[in-house]
């Protein structure tokens, strides 16, 4: 059984974009006239992301500054991966970043992308370098239920079984799909997932939540005892989600080794992928 859908006018609205791209193509826009083809010569240009929740687009403009060691004009924060590639096509933005295993995937399942060459220290900047593991959050006071969720997923990647999800949900050339389970008829616990790091955490074509998340979370309830019931979110309210009590865990987070646990308003479970870098797309 497939797990709740995402609002109407979210999916309508993602719908109209993807028709927009699907009916004008990947043609390059005629604007700028200029192929771009390393990280340097985003220089005095527009970059587009799907910016974490409760970062100011300005405070995102000097993040990637700092990582490329460039200036920037501009930096668009975008909602979704739909919007992301309609800001590609537009002209609004001439490259858009996302993290590498996102990247890998749009590269292939859309046609007319191609991933710009950096300079290799890009790798070790600010977030770079594999410091950089997608976990869950969850509210503080909730421990206990981290350290339970943290001894599955230690057991997981022990026993491989960690490994074989990955391969099969995020490295396949053709992703499997799965849609909730749950894991588990035990207590229910509801997870917000936004869909905007494809293929770790994605939306089929109906705005539901498929693949690689809902196999991990199936895996996680069968050994903690948990339900798991995936609940559709955005990034600019997955936070106030989490915090109101409308779900209890965020599915897809990223947790910097920068960043110390004193310093956050929530807790994080142990990593399950490890980004490497932040990938830059632009049109072939």
């Amino acid at each position: 059984m497939k797990v709740r859908r995402i609002g109407l006018w979210a999916v309508a609205a993602a719908a109209v974009l993807l028709l927009l791209l699907t009916a004008a193509g990947f043609a390059k826009p005629d604007a700028k006239g200029q192929e771009i083809s390393r990280t340097e010569e985003l220089s005095g240009k527009t970059l587009a992301g799907v910016t974490a929740a409760r970062m100011a687009e300005e405070n995102a403009k000097v993040l990637f500054e700092t990582i490329l060691g460039i200036k920037l004009s501009g930096y668009h924060a975008v909602k979704d991966i739909p919007e992301l590639l309609y800001e590609l096509k537009s002209g609004r933005a001439d490259g858009i970043c996302c993290p590498d295993v996102t990247a890998e995937y749009l590269l292939r399942t859309v046609e007319g992308l191609k991933r710009l060459d950096a300079p290799e220290d890009t790798a070790g900047g600010v977030l770079g370098g594999g410091r950089l593991e997608f976990a869950m959050a969850l509210r503080k006071g909730e421990e206990e239920l981290c350290a339970e969720l943290d001894a599955a997923i230690t057991e997981m990647k022990a026993d491989n079984m960690l490994k074989a999800l990955i391969v099969a949900y995020v490295e396949a050339d053709e992703p499997l799909e799965l849609y909730g389970t749950g894991g588990s008829s035990g207590k229910k616990l509801y997870v917000g997932v936004t869909g905007t790091i494809p293929p770790l955490d994605r939306y089929d074509d109906d705005g539901t939540p498929c693949g690689f998340s809902e196999a991990f979370l199936a895996e996680l309830g069968k050994r903690t005892g948990y339900c798991f019931v995936t609940v559709p979110v955005t990034v600019e309210d997955s936070f106030t989600a989490l915090q109101s009590g409308k779900v209890d865990l965020l599915f897809g987070y990223g947790t910097s080794r920068n960043t110390t646990p004193g310093e956050r308003e929530y807790i994080m479970t142990k990593g399950y992928y490890t980004m490497k870098e932040y990938a830059y797309l632009t049109l072939e």
